[in-house]
């Protein structure tokens, strides 16, 4: 697959993501928060962003895998959006939850800064992945 296309598809699914995301995030919070489109809105960005990230290290995984050419690089940037995705599936229903049972201003933390704060988690796994796999001064194994 060309990276022309591997950066359109990650569009595609990224632009869906944003929508599905900040759409559904904007409706659940808009009886509990007057300007649900203020935290659905970021919430959106950040999963939209990280959709098309990690569609884009997954293709671009998947291409080198079958044609067997993996290098650290690769594998650390396919982990680290496996890590950015899990956390957006846990943690956008987690801080969504907290608003509509009114835990207090914990859901909108949770929503606005602790999702930016998971995808530095991942940023970590990946160079936690690349440490490990490349040994200091040899190049990454073939």
């Amino acid at each position: 697959m060309k990276t022309l296309s591997k950066v359109l598809a990650g569009l595609a699914v990224g632009l869906l993501a944003f929508i599905a995301a900040g759409v559904a995030v904007t409706a659940v919070l808009d009886p509990h928060i007057w300007p649900s489109l203020l935290v659905g809105a970021p919430v959106g960005v950040t999963v939209g962003v990280t959709a098309f990230l990690a569609t884009v290290a997954t293709l671009r995984y998947r291409d080198r895998r079958r044609v067997g050419d993996l290098d650290a690089g690769v594998v650390a940037a396919y982990r680290a959006s496996v890590v950015a995705v899990a956390t957006c599936v846990v943690v956008v229903p987690l801080g969504t939850a907290a608003v509509v049972f009114d835990v207090g201003e914990l859901g909108i933390a949770v929503l606005v800064f602790g999702l930016p704060a998971c995808i530095l988690v991942a940023a970590v796994v990946a160079y936690v992945t690349v440490r490990r796999t490349v040994p200091a001064g040899r190049p990454p194994p073939a």
